[in-house]
């Protein structure tokens, strides 16, 4: 019935992997849990496999890395059952009955999201406090907010969708690195006219990167929506959902975006440095998402 699909990349998952594998087994219902390790380092590949213990657990090693797309497509070859439920690694889940909310909204073809949290508290170390501050401030949503605008709420960290719709609409796999792939994934159920409901049953998101590490994802991610602007034309939707593409697709038409650029080269130094402080505001990373997309 479920198949629970986890891709890993350089985290243990034991707890997370024990706690889903409990849950399951006490619904009573079929399931199987397929991970696959994105060649991660050794000292994780070898603490990951005793997960071969379990029953209805697979545990499978890439020897070289594929990507967040590639490797979600792979994980629904593998899979044997009609739902699908994707969690990435760095997961801890939050609530005793995860996985029964989830087969409970099992209905027809659906995509179902559950949802992100982050711990209340702020990291005592402040070089993880940016990654921290976005995630509180943008990314955590009840399910009554995200259904407003439910395919712009997508996210790929926690959702189940049912393997007819996955056969349809997979994952881009032009989108290597890191970022935007749900944006893209998103995007694609929309026009395909596929509504996404959300529920209320996030996971914690417990691995936080430090400032710098989550400057550079940043900016992999806006990397490849520059790619997803190409591949997609002047969609409309797409630049309206996406409110950095709506200031970049305005500089652009308005040839202001050669100032900006100017701009951006002036203050970056600066902008850096605020965000890598101790007090980061999500102001100053908007300013800086916006001047190195702009710059691209």
């Amino acid at each position: 019935m479920l198949s629970i699909l986890i891709p890993v990349y350089n985290f243990y998952v034991f707890d997370l992997v024990y706690m889903l594998h409990r849950q399951a087994t006490e619904t009573g219902a079929e399931f199987e849990i397929k991970i696959i390790d994105d060649a991660s380092d050794v000292k994780f590949r070898i603490k990951n496999q005793e997960l071969r213990e379990l029953s209805k657990v697979s545990y499978t090693q890439l020897e070289k890395n594929v990507g967040r797309a590639r490797i979600r497509n792979q994980l629904v070859r593998e899979a044997n059952f009609k739902w699908l439920l994707f969690l990435d690694c760095d997961s801890e889940i939050q609530h005793p009955d995860f996985i029964k909310r989830y087969l409970e909204s099992c209905n027809g073809e659906c995509v179902v999201c559950g949802g992100r949290n982050y711990e209340n508290t702020k990291p005592s170390d402040h070089q993880y406090y940016l990654h921290w501050l976005y995630g509180k401030k943008r990314e955590v949503q009840p399910a009554e907010v995200r259904n407003l605008e439910p395919n712009r709420s997508f996210m790929t960290n926690n959702f189940m969708i049912s393997r007819s719709i996955f056969e349809r609409i997979q994952f881009n796999e032009k989108i290597t690195d890191y970022g935007h792939e749900d944006t893209l994934f998103g995007y694609d159920l929309q026009k395909n006219k596929i509504r996404i409901k959300h529920i209320q049953n996030p996971v914690v998101h417990i691995g936080l990167e430090t400032n710098t590490e989550f400057l550079e994802k940043t900016k992999e991610g806006l990397r490849n929506l520059k790619v997803i602007l190409k591949d997609n034309g002047n969609e409309k939707k797409l630049i309206r959902d996406i409110k950095i593409l709506g200031y970049y697709k305005f500089f652009k038409k308005t040839r202001l975006i050669h100032l900006v650029k100017f701009m951006f080269r002036i203050t970056e130094p600066v902008l850096y440095k605020k965000l890598m402080g101790k007090h980061p505001r999500l102001f100053f990373f908007d300013l800086y998402k916006l001047g190195y997309l702009c710059s691209l």
